[in-house]
């Protein structure tokens, strides 16, 4: 292969990822779902060795799981991989909050308050597909102002896999609102320099899920 169809082929494959994340971390895909090689090939107009390619790195990144001879499937968390999943994330992004905080500039600030809004605004809509992207980009933003983007890829990474495991949390409409809510109050306590309150705050968000379970 030479080097020029070797970087298209790396470049598909990248792109390829980044797609199938998406839809994951929308829903678009639900845990414990297969994918079948020849619907992505014709989904998203590849060919086979870039699916396979990409199959490969989202197993090996813990977005899909490969069954030997049966193919791949979105990965399914279970309640207790969901808790310490988000034990790990609760450490991690609250430490990073520090450096958030210490680099955010007032442009950083606006940009989140305008995010936060588009969440809600899709939220009055009942658009599920927009609010997770709604999430997602605020969250993206959000950490990527730690200035460290292995820092920020990690937490984005964690997210973004384990969250469609997570949708039941968003099946009550108080529990959706009151994630909005928590969007705001971030920028607020980014705003009024509150470390506190917003290492508070990442720990409300991040066990919102845990009210579609009863016990938790």
């Amino acid at each position: 292969m030479s080097t020029k169809n070797k970087l298209l082929t790396d470049q598909a494959t990248k792109e390829l990822i980044s797609q199938l994340k998406q839809k994951i971390g929308t829903g678009a895909y639900l845990p414990g779902e297969w994918l079948r090689q020849i619907d992505i090939e014709n989904t998203f107009n590849v060919n086979r060795f870039t699916v396979r390619s990409a199959f490969t790195e989202l197993s090996s990144s813990g977005f899909l799981q490969h069954v030997p001879y049966k193919g791949y499937r979105v990965i399914e968390y279970s309640v207790q991989e969901r808790i310490a999943i988000t034990e790990a994330r609760e450490l991690l992004e609250s430490a990073v909050a520090l450096k958030v905080m210490a680099n955010i500039d007032d442009a950083g600030i606006q940009q989140l308050q305008d995010l936060a809004e588009g969440f809600h605004t899709a939220m009055k809509k009942e658009d599920l597909e927009q609010m997770m992207e709604q999430n997602f980009e605020f969250h993206r933003s959000f950490y990527s102002y730690c200035n460290n983007h292995y820092l920020s890829n990690m937490i984005d990474e964690m997210r973004e896999r384990g969250v469609g495991s997570a949708n039941q949390g968003w099946s009550k409409r108080s529990t959706i609102a009151a994630s909005s809510q928590d969007h705001f109050d971030m920028v607020t306590a980014l705003h009024e320099r509150n470390i506190v309150r917003l290492q508070s705050l990442i720990h409300l968000h991040l066990n919102r899920w845990r009210e579609g379970y009863q016990g938790l």
